[in-house]
Formats: C-alpha cells, sequence, structure tokens
C-alpha cells in the first residue's frame, strides 16, 4: 500500500501540470498518482500519459468540476494519506515527507495544509484559515481584517495576528494542497459535489473537524501560481467565489437569525456588484498596461543559451544574464540582484525546489519581490507565473 496516493485535477494546464508531477516525484518517487484531466482541449491526456507512465490518467469527456472529479480518483485511492493538489503547484522536496511524518506522530490530526507562497515568494493568505461563520465571514468581507491584520476579531479569517512559520491549529485547510489522512476520510467521505468550484475545501474542512479531528498548518512550503495570478477582479470570480460562500452558509449557518442571514447575503451581493463595476471601470487601463522585467539566469552555462532563445519569445522578460550557480543561491547572486534585476530564474538541474522556495520566501519576507522563473532541461521548458516558454 502507498504511503501517499496524490490527485490532481487538470484543465487545459498540461506544462503546469507536468512541472507539478515532476516535483511530487522529486518529493515522493513511490507515490500513487492520478490526474483527473476535466475534458481540456490542449492534448493534455495523450501529453501526461507519454510522459509519465507510472500514473494513472482519468479523462472526462466533460468538465466535471473540482469536487467531481476529485471523488473520481479518490474512489481509487489506495494510500493511507491522500494528496488533493492544484496542478498550479510546485512541491519542495521535504514538503510531503514532512507531512507523512507529522500524521504519522498525531494520529488526532485529520488534515494539514502548508506554507504557500506565490510565485514572487510572498506569503499567501489562503495557508491558513479560520471556519468562515457568518460572523468571521462579514468582518472578512468588509475589508477590516486587511485594516486590522493584527486583531484576532477582524482578521480572523485569514488568522494575520498569528507566526507564519509556526505550527499552528486551523479550521479550513486549502484545496490547492490538502493532505487528509485515509480513514478520514472513509468517515466523511470525499467533496461536495453541490460546490462546482471554491467552497469545497471549506466544506471538507468542516466535516473534518466534525468528525472530532483537528486541522493544522505546517510551515513547509509549495508554491501556487495561480493563487496570486488568478484574476479576482473579475466579475466571473466573484461570482462564483461568494455564491460558494453561500452555499456553504446555507449548508451549515441555516439556523442563524433571519436579520444576520439577510446581511450576509446583501455583503455577498455588495462584493459582487462592486466588483462587476470595478472590472469594468479599469477594463481599458488593465488593457493598456505593459511591463517588463530584466532577468537573471542561475544555473549550468551549457543551458544558459537555450534558455536565452526561449526568452527571446517572452512577452515580458527581457536581457537575460548569466550566473554560474551552484549550491549556495546566496553565494552565486551575492552582487548581482542591485543593477535592476526584476525576475530570477532558477536551473532546476543544479538548485533544489527546497532551496529555490526558501530563498524566494526570504527575500520577499526582507520586502524583496522578484518573479521566479523554473527552467527544468528535462522538459526544456522555462515557467513563470505568467508564461510557458
Amino acid at each position: 500500500m502507498p504511503a501517499v496516493s496524490v490527485i490532481i485535477v487538470s484543465y487545459k494546464v498540461r506544462y503546469y501540470t507536468q512541472q507539478c508531477l515532476n516535483s511530487v516525484f522529486r518529493s515522493l518517487p513511490d507515490a500513487q498518482v492520478f490526474v483527473v484531466d476535466n475534458n481540456s482541449d490542449d492534448g493534455s491526456v495523450e501529453y501526461l500519459r507519454e510522459r509519465f507512465p507510472q500514473i494513472e490518467v482519468i479523462a472526462n469527456d466533460y468538465n466535471a468540476g473540482f469536487g467531481k472529479a476529485n471523488n473520481m480518483a479518490l474512489a481509487k485511492a489506495q494510500g493511507r494519506y491522500v494528496l488533493f493538489l492544484n496542478p498550479d503547484t510546485v512541491v519542495a522536496e521535504r514538503t510531503i515527507p514532512g507531512c507523512i511524518e507529522y500524521m504519522d506522530a498525531h494520529p488526532e490530526v485529520g488534515a494539514v495544509g502548508v506554507r504557500m507562497q506565490y510565485g514572487d515568494g510572498r506569503f499567501a493568505l489562503e495557508s491558513r484559515r479560520s471556519l468562515p461563520t457568518p460572523s468571521v465571514s462579514f468582518w472578512h468581507m468588509t475589508g477590516l481584517g486587511r485594516l486590522f491584520p493584527r486583531s484576532k476579531v477582524f482578521a480572523k479569517y485569514h488568522r494575520t495576528y498569528l507566526d507564519k512559520d509556526s505550527e499552528c491549529p486551523i479550521d479550513v485547510v486549502s484545496g490547492a494542497y490538502m493532505f487528509v489522512r485515509k480513514e478520514v476520510l472513509d468517515r466523511t467521505g470525499g467533496f461536495d459535489e453541490a460546490f462546482f468550484m471554491y467552497g469545497e475545501d471549506i466544506d471538507l474542512s468542516y466535516r473534518i473537524l466534525q468528525q472530532g479531528y483537528e486541522n493544522r498548518y505546517l510551515p513547509l512550503p509549495i508554491v501556487h501560481y495561480k493563487g496570486e495570478s488568478t484574476n479576482k477582479t473579475s466579475y466571473r470570480y466573484a461570482k462564483v467565489f461568494y455564491d460558494a460562500m453561500l452555499i456553504f452558509f446555507n449548508k451549515h449557518f441555516h439556523r442563524y437569525s433571519r436579520l444576520f442571514a439577510l446581511i450576509v447575503r446583501m455583503v455577498v451581493g455588495f462584493k459582487k456588484i462592486g466588483t462587476y463595476i470595478g472590472e469594468n471601470l479599469h477594463a481599458g487601463s488593465r488593457r493598456l498596461a505593459v511591463y517588463t522585467e530584466n532577468c537573471l539566469y542561475v544555473g549550468r552555462k551549457e543551458t544558459f543559451a537555450h534558455v536565452a532563445g526561449l526568452i527571446s519569445g517572452s512577452e515580458v522578460l527581457r536581457n537575460p544574464q548569466y550566473v554560474e550557480g551552484e549550491g549556495d543561491i546566496d553565494g552565486a547572486l551575492q552582487g548581482r540582484l542591485g543593477s535592476g534585476v526584476d525576475a530570477v530564474l532558477f536551473d532546476t538541474g543544479v538548485f533544489s525546489y527546497d532551496a529555490i522556495m526558501d530563498w524566494m520566501y526570504g527575500r520577499a519576507s526582507e520586502g524583496k519581490r522578484y518573479t521566479m522563473g523554473l527552467y527544468s532541461e528535462k522538459t526544456g521548458k522555462l515557467i513563470t507565473e505568467n508564461e510557458v516558454l
């Protein structure tokens, strides 16, 4: 029996999925892996089957949504743990083994989440969330949590008053990286398929808590690209996200007073309307926004020519410079980052994902943000948060 069954739901992101799978097998070479493709029309199924014969690809002929697609693979999972993983993530080498070790030592824990960071190294607030009760949701949607991040009342949704580098209890584990004990899933069932996208991780996390288990946050790293690059100012996103919150509210908190329920629904409505207005007011300025980034490639000299060729087709990256890199990232880049460098591109054949993520996270914590690029000689691709080259 494998220790972990990894389930990835994919939709038109074959190169991100490929990069994700490469990182998973670095972290846990003997993982049982499923990819459920929701009817991509970009050749994802054939592409992944050819390159990863050891995984099982489930090819849907329609878009089943996130929860239902995960449940299809869950029915076949054999591991004592199940990892629900987004395809637009990169897993550090120590992350999955660290979760196994922790869960083996803490049978009272049903699920764990990890330190998610964006492509520029910043900590993703979605890594630690409280249950969106009516009061917690209300303060979050009013924006007071952002204004008072140290408040245990206003900022409870993302728990920003806690140390992000320390283990802590959480209510909600993000579906981008949701590491769950299989026996817990056997008791609770999988995702509620009433949620097409968003909200299903909140619902499952709550049901795990209702079974008497704890959910925990561990400061083990992954990169979640689209956590930041998804257009969260779009009306479509707002409608799907806040409608999912209403589904959750109606399912679990329908007994609250009608007045309080009306207030929550009004706030949701105002958020959707505000997003729609903002999207249309600023659409023109967004279309006109053009930016470029000077980039530094750190890796093997023999790969630089190929990387520079890839960059020549980029809409963002320009002026590639080379730094020979081996072992210590800080040592390789010392004195090279003060000359207008906006992006740092790493040769994953030289550096571990552990080292890359920790370096990016450290720089972001110091207020220095760089776009991260990952180059793999194995795949011949250079991937950033916004481009596949």
